[in-house]
């Protein structure tokens, strides 16, 4: 999915992650006999398989996520100084590699569950004390990450057999690509900056969570605004409307407000969130990042980053970003020029589109030319309609099956909870909850989390995974249930594919386990289910009208909504683009840049048009500070992989379980175990293309 925002939270912090860490997809991520193990005063898990009394806890008491955060981190220290102090004579691949695997992966499994809160509480110091947590586990993997002691103790350490090998190849190479071969003097720098590149990116997340922006309007200026969401806002004393800048509420206005300046308005609050602070923190950690690179031997952060990745390095990124841009750039124009024209219908005097005329004008001519109204066509998404037609599809495609657990102990209202069955053998894989309406202080946009992570236990059975999908749909208002637009739909099919990837794994070691894989790789499962929402089929199975659920999307309605697919595909694609190529130009820098500055620059050069004055994207654009720095361009380069995998199921049985079973198999269940380009040609029977890439662009 294509968001300005941090969006696919796949795990906190990674200790051994190989992808960007704190949910980004920050970025960011066993029930046998209890989840998780006791940690000082309190228990994290819950014993036992009752799922209804918990699977994760959420009902913390003030203090106590601070003391069981600090007692599952000074637990791991304790284990991982005893594997530094073995002497070499004594050292074994298991006492030394599998020892530190095994204290990582039990260490991320207590801590996963009580950072995420940090994000999805509904007490604000809850919330704080899980935003603590993260930072401190940020310092323990920097901590971690730069002990020559500890890369000593497993640098000699013998493979048995392939997967071991693996996982002694990636242990090796985190501590490298950390500093290990540097001198002392350096590694201690590098460890300085990288604790306070570590502050700087966990202050800024949480300035993102707890902004609560608004914008206020008179009755005048949201005219066009549907009535049922006006009757819906409240007001202030001064008995103004009042409008959160939460996605689902930006998008409402953008996209129906009449006036302009209404538009103008929204956009200005929106793009205000983490204000000057967030600004700061950005511009400081680019700095951060290039002296920590340069200490490294690369010659930028973009180097440092995308060394290990698919794209091996920053000028290969860079030629694929540039190469798009060359043929995009027609198409982009297209878009605008027909934009344009259209808005000269009803205002002949203007000569330009403003950046708060795309939203609005896109959505009108989406009405006229194709008889496209959003509200008509939300009648037929009722939030419960399709998502449970989405867990069909899933089901049938991946062969599992999803059962409710009923009366679950949750952290807020409407969050649920489901238990995850292999068709086959009806054996219990996992768990995933929903979480998907706004609330003040949540996390604001669409994210996947992986709670815990599955990898083999000493008894040879598997830890069973626990996910979380995070989204913000409008919500149920004046009667009405929760109501979705198409692009809603597209969103959580495919923030649910990450779920499906964080709790299938069958990856022996958790470092590896779901989708700890290379991070230009990690948004491809999800964007091929993108392509699902477009199969007339699917589309049918997945509507119902929200008065009467048999009433599927009328084929007059759904044939013009596949007709309009590729309206402002251009666009759309451009401005993913810029995104990227902001990103990398900021990671590129050997001196302090202005974030601002270089993002207006890359606008009207990019986009071809003025952006709003005095604008902030920047402090808002969680991604660089979530894991995603000098990675953005993974969208797009995932997106690659992800239509020429599409390209495998027939188009006359897009549900295939024979197609889903290998997929599952293959891509979803092998997580990190090896490399992604192997998956892929394992998978295609063949090297990947960009056939289908560019025919789905036009190109």
């Amino acid at each position: 999915m294509f968001s300005s925002n941090t969006k696919k939270k796949i795990s906190p912090i990674f200790v051994f992650a190989f992808l960007a860490v704190s949910s980004c997809t920050k970025y960011s991520s066993d029930l046998k006999t209890r989840v998780t193990p006791e940690a000082s005063k309190g228990e994290i898990g819950v014993k036992g398989q009752d799922a209804k009394d918990a699977i994760i806890r959420s009902d913390y008491k003030k203090g106590e996520i601070t003391e069981l955060c600090k007692a599952s981190i000074d637990k791991a220290k304790a284990s991982i100084d005893k594997i530094a102090q073995i002497a070499p004579a004594d050292r074994t691949t298991d006492n030394t590699l599998l020892a530190l695997e095994n204290t990582t992966a039990e260490m991320l499994n207590e801590t996963g569950p009580i950072t995420f809160m940090g994000y999805v509480s509904t007490d604000a110091e809850i919330r704080a004390e899980g935003s603590d947590c993260e930072a401190a586990v940020s310092q323990f993997n920097i901590d971690l990450g730069t002990r020559r002691d500890l890369y000593q103790a497993i640098e000699n350490a013998q493979a048995r057999h392939p997967k071991e090998s693996r996982l002694l190849k990636l242990t090796k190479e985190y501590f490298e690509q950390n500093g290990l071969k540097l001198s002392d003097e350096d590694l201690k720098k590098v460890r300085e900056l990288k604790g306070k590149l570590s502050d700087n990116e966990n202050q800024f997340s949480e300035n993102l969570n707890n902004d609560n922006t608004q914008v206020t309007f008179t009755a005048e200026e949201l005219e066009g605004v549907p009535a049922d969401y006006q009757a819906d806002l409240k007001k202030n004393d001064k008995g103004l409307f009042i409008v959160n800048t939460k996605e689902s509420d930006y998008s409402v206005v953008m996209e129906t407000a009449l006036r302009s300046e209404t538009r103008k308005k929204m956009m200005q609050g929106y793009f205000s969130r983490g204000g000057d602070a967030n600004s700061k923190l950005l511009s400081e950690s680019v700095q951060l990042r290039a002296q920590i690179a340069k200490l490294l031997g690369f010659k930028s952060w973009a180097d440092y980053r995308t060394n290990g990745r698919m794209a091996q390095n920053s000028q290969k990124a860079l030629d694929f970003l540039n190469g798009l841009k060359g043929k995009l750039a027609q198409t982009n124009s297209a878009d605008f020029a027909k934009l344009l024209k259209f808005k000269q219908e009803t205002v002949p005097t203007a000569t330009s589109l403003d950046q708060w005329d795309i939203s609005y004008y896109s959505n009108q001519l989406q009405k006229r030319d194709y008889s496209l109204d959003k509200e008509k066509i939300r009648e037929y998404f009722p939030a419960d309609v399709v998502i449970a037609g989405m867990f069909q599809v899933y089901s049938k495609m991946l062969g599992v099956r999803f059962e409710q657990i009923k009366d679950a102990k949750v952290w807020a209202e409407n969050v649920q909870l489901y238990a995850i069955y292999d068709s086959a053998d009806n054996h219990l894989i996992g768990h995933f909850y929903t979480d998907f309406f706004p609330r003040e202080g949540k996390y604001g946009h669409a994210a996947a989390w992986q709670l815990i992570s599955g990898y083999e236990l000493a008894d040879g059975s598997y830890k069973q995974t626990v996910s979380a999908i995070v989204a913000n749909l409008t919500p149920p208002m004046n009667g009405k249930p929760s109501l979705l637009d198409h692009d809603d739909v597209e969103t959580i099919f495919h923030e649910f594919g990450h779920v499906m990837h964080e709790t299938l794994t069958k990856a022996k070691y958790v470092s590896m386990s779901g989708a700890s894989v290379a991070q230009d790789f990690v948004e491809a499962p999800s964007q091929m289910l993108e392509n699902w929402v477009w199969n007339k089929e699917v589309l049918q199975s997945i509507s119902g009208h929200y008065l009467n659920h048999s009433e599927k999307l009328p084929t007059a309605l759904l044939e013009k909504m596949l007709e309009a697919q590729s309206f402002n595909r251009g666009m759309r694609y451009t401005k993913q683009l810029l995104y990227a190529l902001y990103d990398m130009t900021l990671h590129t820098q050997d001196e302090a840049v202005d974030v601002h500055k270089v993002y207006t620059d890359l606008y009207k050069d990019i986009i071809g048009q003025e952006p709003l004055e005095g604008q902030q994207f920047p402090a808002s654009f969680g991604h660089l500070m979530g894991g995603y720095d000098a990675g953005y361009y993974g969208y797009l380069w995932s997106e690659v992989y992800a239509q020429d995998m599409f390209t495998m199921f027939p188009e006359n049985d897009i549900t295939s379980a024979e197609v889903g079973g290998r997929y599952r198999k293959i891509i979803l269940e092998s997580g990190g175990m090896k490399e992604a380009l192997e998956l892929l040609v394992e998978f295609l029977g063949r090297e990947p293309n960009s056939d289908a890439f560019f025919k789905q662009l036009g190109l």
